[in-house]
């Protein structure tokens, strides 16, 4: 089977337009929607469905997707870099990522790293913000996804930010369609993280300014915690979409939106004594951005890219 054509099914998927993706790819339309018929001739199945905003894939076109975005993507970066000199560097790299990231980017991102640095030990751990940021200043982590934090010695740039929503248990009355007031948590036990640096400070500093007072029944820095708590009845929490996707599509958790939206902000973080070589640290940088972006365009990540700015 033609891999480019597997390409030109993966773009329309991503974009959810065939217009769309002939212009990401810079094909035709008629010429695209033609490797689409001959992918699914060859197939024997239908892959798309058209809908009033473009398509959508069908259940056998989302099985297509599952079994084969990762490895032709292997496979790209496999060509791309198997002359580059990053794949021959040789050394261990040890990267952070909040546990509310972990479960949507860390396989994508380990792929990629082990594609463009064969040679590269790769280690991963998975913690709050204040401890990798600690791991960092230690010397033992090298970078990490975090959110901002107040000290000169990171320089931090945010890369993207994610809408805060309301989870409660499985028979709680949230509904993804019906936003709430952030004055409306004042009456929910609610769950915070005990760390201050990130999703609890923005809910306490949201809560200053609008004069609420916020009563946290629990406090854990582990997610999984939060997440059994919340499913037993225990309390509610505010977390990022992605931190709890796969309870969700169970039906273990439910959420809602906040009419105005709690948001908060995630980068990459390094520290200014960062021993790795400078080209290897700069696309290491770039991968967690392209992936985080990837994520992003694709759907799989429900956040939105934070505008440009300087580095911090």
């Amino acid at each position: 089977m033609d891999t480019h054509r597997l390409k030109y099914f993966l773009h329309v998927a991503d974009e959810g337009s065939i217009n769309r993706a002939a212009g990401t790819l810079g094909v035709a339309q008629p010429a695209l929607s033609r490797q689409i018929r001959l992918l699914e001739e060859d197939l024997g199945v239908t892959l798309f469905r058209r809908t009033a905003r473009g398509v959508q894939l069908t259940e056998e076109g989302e099985r297509l997707r599952a079994g084969t975005a990762a490895p032709l993507r292997q496979l790209e970066l496999a060509l791309r870099y198997v002359g580059s000199p990053l794949a021959r560097i040789e050394r261990g790299l040890h990267i952070g990522l909040p546990a509310t990231v972990a479960p949507v980017l860390a396989t994508p991102l380990l792929d990629t790293l082990s594609a463009v640095f064969p040679k590269v030990d790769l280690r991963l751990s998975v913690a709050n913000t204040d401890v990798l940021v600690d791991g960092m200043l230690k010397g033992a982590i090298d970078i990490a996804m975090i959110n901002p934090v107040p000290d000169g010695r990171i320089f931090h740039k945010v890369m993207l930010v994610e809408d805060l929503v309301v989870v409660g248990g499985p028979d709680a009355d949230l509904h993804p369609d019906r936003p709430m007031e952030f004055s409306e948590l004042v009456e929910f036990p609610l769950i915070l993280p005990s760390s201050h640096i990130g999703i609890r400070t923005t809910i306490e500093n949201a809560a200053l300014r609008l004069k609420f007072k916020i009563v946290s029944r629990m406090a854990t820095d582990s997610l999984q915690v939060t997440k059994d708590l919340i499913e037993a009845g225990h309390g509610y929490a505010l977390l990022p979409l992605c931190a709890c996707a796969e309870e969700l599509r169970g039906k273990r958790l439910r959420h809602a939106p906040l009419r105005e939206p709690l948001t908060h902000q995630l980068g990459v973080g390094v520290t200014g004594h960062l021993e790795l070589p400078r080209g290897f640290a700069t696309k290491v940088s770039e991968i967690f951005l392209e992936e985080s972006t990837r994520l992003i365009k694709s759907g799989t990540w429900p956040a939105r890219p934070a505008p440009p700015q300087r580095e911090t």
